[in-house]
């Protein structure tokens, strides 16, 4: 406000000055009171308002010009606000909308949560007492897998010695085969045959091919030969302390002649050449 005082008051110095300026330098009027021309002053002054109007008239035009632009310019930005504003409001009642089916729809999942958790809670009860049940029982499973394993190795033991055993008894019921075979022989062969035998001086050493038993190769056959082992017999007759003697003399690997039953291999072998 305090701006347009100062601009009135402006165009009045200025109007002031210009009416002056007009009137003793463009006119040429005298500023003695004595010389003024009544007639003059008068048209000089009509003149001069008459400017003065126009200017007027020429200022409040290019104002109104200037403020209808503004006034325009408002309307437009009042326009797009007002456009603005609606979209927003488009936007907000949207957002409300949504909001309220947002809530809507976080009723009905609280709604479900509780019902799930109440769900949940009674199966976690049920399955505290299903684990507990199981826990009782797994114990008693327990228990009775220890014993069974108890079971399990003491008949493992038995199996083992009974295994032994039969191994044992069939070694010897080989041996008493081989024993029963020869003296059959024996008996068989003629009186005569056997003082010829006896004058013959000492009994001629027996030789088998060893290579036929599974694990012995011309190697091992060599080193047995070395060690005075040439026959299915001798091998038959093997024991365990024997076994062991032969492993340590033949540089063998300990176990593998009871592993690859060489007893039993000379045996059956024995027995056959016996019977054929």
């Amino acid at each position: 406000m305090r701006a347009v005082y100062l601009l009135v008051g402006v165009f009045a110095v200025w109007c002031l000055l210009a009416a002056f300026w007009y009137l003793f330098w463009i006119k040429g009027l005298d500023p003695k009171p004595q010389n003024i021309n009544p007639h003059e002053s008068a048209m000089a002054i009509a003149e001069i308002l008459v400017i003065v109007l126009v200017s007027l008239l020429i200022g409040f035009g290019i104002a109104w010009f200037l403020r209808q632009q503004n006034i325009q310019k408002a309307e437009d930005e009042n326009a797009a606000l007002k456009i603005l504003v609606a979209e927003k409001q488009q936007v907000v009642h949207l957002a409300l909308e949504q909001a309220e089916k947002a809530g809507q729809t976080l009723s009905r999942a609280r709604e479900t949560f509780r019902e799930d958790f109440l769900a949940v809670s009674r199966e976690n009860e049920r399955l505290k007492t299903v684990e507990e049940t199981c826990k009782g029982e797994q114990d008693s499973l327990q228990q009775q897998i220890a014993v069974l394993q108890n079971t399990l190795h003491e008949l493992q033991g038995s199996f083992t010695h009974a295994t032994q055993e039969a191994l044992r008894t069939e070694q010897e019921k080989q041996k008493l085969e081989v024993e029963l075979t020869e003296l059959r022989q024996v008996k068989r062969q003629p009186k005569s045959n056997a003082s010829r035998t006896g004058e013959a001086g000492p009994a001629i050493r027996e030789v088998d091919d060893l290579k036929l038993i599974k694990g012995i190769g011309p190697g091992i056959e060599a080193k047995l030969n070395k060690a005075g082992i040439f026959s299915f017999r001798q091998i038959s007759e093997l024991t365990n302390e024997s076994i062991e003697h032969v492993a340590n003399v033949i540089e063998f690997f300990p176990g593998r002649i009871t592993r690859d039953r060489w007893v039993e291999q000379a045996s059956k072998l024995y027995l056959d050449k016996l019977r054929g």
